[in-house]
């Protein structure tokens, strides 16, 4: 969930929950990083090619991992796979205002 979310349902503000969190070495709140490889995952389903089931299990595991140390880093080949994903709906959205 959102920081913002996180910290009124623990009655506390954002900035306490953050110096909390730095405490606890939590560097950043992860649910951004997670909510963008969530997203990824639907990406790679809408495509429905047989080879992504392979990718979205890795995504999920590093998922998975981020969920346990939120400091690890995207891995460079789903960040790769990332922005490719982000090129394509980019490319997609101008073609369509192209046409219109």
């Amino acid at each position: 969930m959102p920081m913002a979310a996180a910290a009124k349902g623990l009655a506390v503000s954002r900035s306490t929950l953050k110096l909390r969190c730095r405490e606890l070495g939590i560097p950043v709140w992860p649910y951004r990083k997670l909510s963008s490889l969530e997203k990824l995952i639907d990406r790679v389903v809408e495509l429905s090619h047989p080879g992504f089931q392979f990718v979205v299990s890795n995504i999920r595991r590093d998922i998975e991992a981020i969920k346990m140390d939120p400091s690890l880093k995207i891995k460079d080949e789903i960040e790769h796979l990332r922005q490719a994903m982000y090129d394509l709906k980019y490319k997609k959205r101008r073609n369509s205002r192209v046409a219109d």
